[in-house]
């Protein structure tokens, strides 16, 4: 198990280790469970004597502020006194906890003399607790697990959401500013930022993205805590060198293309191929897709990216073929490709696509089809290829950008596309689909055409 930063001096390793003596993958899963518990008490320990509050505590003292708000509201003077005294109780036994009687010199006598030292992390410890028991200050985290419960989000930028957070407490420990929301100002939220990229070693954008979790948070709290009253974090982006033309990520050229669909890929390979470069969809809506989404001549695929709703694109007369094959003897809920199966383990922010893009890398290397540069983590042409391809093929066909906005899904869309009237929208569209054309499969020379759009 990671140790976080904050608490890796206080634990004595960056990673926590347990040698279970086996080799089997299932008893491993049943054993860990204990070791696991373990590891996360003894890194909560390194944290809480470093001056971050224990989870109980913290629960404890939120628990202290209903009832003090309660208290101001109505209540009398020895009620008043009563609160502010076990408060204090509480103070104290946090303080003393990481005390120890420290050799002070002899008295006249001779006699040792002891003095009791307290630990100045536990002092900031108990003062974190009093400050919000009686309502000085607010946890950063304090509506955290409920904004989580709101989000209609995929598990990876939930993922995102709890590392951007562990990243700014971490960020508060390590300058001495206690994660609460009233010590976030405008300028700690800037230099925190600053810092981001420093100690987390990513990217502007992978940064961009945390900051851009924190601020969704902070605006989600806005209207319902006081102290998060202002989002410190709107509009906060670190600058990065913009990626010359050469180094983006590009469509398929028409001989990559056919050398992937003429290549020795398996049937569900080759089908998945097929759907990817005649609709222009996501790898994992694809994936997902079921029988029941291949109704009225049209694939349906479900929202992705900055979609609010469903999308339908008409199937190519090309695909045709594979469609039929893909939903023959199958009921309306089965899948489309049930090769990939979605993700079984509990918790798992994987795609269900995470094996399929896997497997079709490897298939894309195995046919020749790369584009790699030194110092760029991975190919500039992948399954995104084969959507900048369909749409730079569009385009060369003429076809409105709003049409073609509203074929792929694009934020800048301004039609609906009536898949049950048959509107003229979903017309234009079933034309304007059919104008796309594969390149020879017969091994004829492939004219490249000029690439108009990396749009994707």
């Amino acid at each position: 198990m990671a140790v976080p930063k904050a608490a890796q001096r206080a634990v004595g390793a960056s990673r926590l280790k347990h040698n279970l003596g086996t080799d089997s993958l299932k008893v491993a899963n049943v054993l860990k469970k204990p070791h696991l518990e373990r590891f996360r008490r003894r890194i909560e320990d390194a944290l809480a004597s470093v001056g971050q509050l224990r989870k109980d505590d913290t629960a404890l003292a939120l628990e202290l502020a209903k009832v003090r708000k309660d208290l101001d509201r109505g209540g009398n003077e020895a009620e008043l006194e009563a609160f502010r005294e076990a408060v204090r109780e509480r103070h104290y036994e946090i303080r003393l906890k990481g005390s120890r009687d420290v050799f002070a010199g002899e008295d006249e006598e001779g006699t040792p003399v002891f003095v009791e030292r307290e630990h100045p992390e536990q002092v900031a410890r108990a003062d974190a607790f009093s400050d919000i028991a009686l309502g000085r200050a607010t946890p950063v985290d304090i509506r955290f697990e409920d904004y989580h419960a709101q989000l209609f989000v995929k598990a990876r930028t939930k993922a995102d959401d709890l590392r951007a957070m562990r990243y700014l407490k971490e960020w508060c420990l390590r300058e001495n500013i206690p994660p609460m929301l009233e010590q976030i100002d405008l300028q700690r939220a800037y230099a925190f930022a600053d810092d981001l990229k420093l100690t987390t070693g990513t990217t502007h954008v992978t940064c961009n993205k945390y900051l851009g979790r924190l601020a969704a948070y902070w605006q989600y709290l806005g209207g319902r805590v006081p102290a998060a009253r202002h989002n410190v974090f709107a509009g906060i982006k670190l600058k990065g060198q913009k990626t010359k033309r050469e180094q983006k990520e590009r469509p398929f050229t028409d001989r990559e293309l056919a050398t992937l669909l003429t290549g020795p890929a398996k049937p569900h390979m080759l089908d998945l191929i097929y759907i990817g470069a005649l609709t222009g969809a996501r790898l994992d809506v694809i994936v997902g897709l079921k029988v029941c989404d291949t109704e009225n001549g049209c694939l349906r695929f479900q929202p992705q990216k900055q979609e609010d709703t469903l999308r339908f694109v008409p199937i190519h007369p090309d695909l045709a073929p594979a469609i039929a094959r893909r939903i023959a003897g199958k009921g309306p809920e089965d899948d489309l490709f049930p090769e990939w199966p979605p993700v079984r383990k509990k918790g798992s922010v994987r795609e269900r696509s995470f094996k399929t893009s896997n497997h079709f890398t490897d298939y894309r290397r195995l046919c020749g089809v790369t584009h790699d540069l030194p110092d760029k983590r991975r190919s500039l042409v992948n399954f995104h290829s084969f959507r900048r391809w369909f749409i730079s093929r569009l385009e060369q066909a003429e076809v409105p950008a709003n049409l073609i906005a509203g074929i792929v899904g694009h934020k800048n869309g301004t039609i609906t596309l009536d898949v049950y009237s048959e509107g003229p929208s979903m017309r234009s569209a079933r034309r304007a689909v059919a104008k796309v054309r594969l390149p020879p499969l017969d091994g004829s020379p492939v004219r490249e055409p000029e690439i108009l759009s990396q749009r994707g």
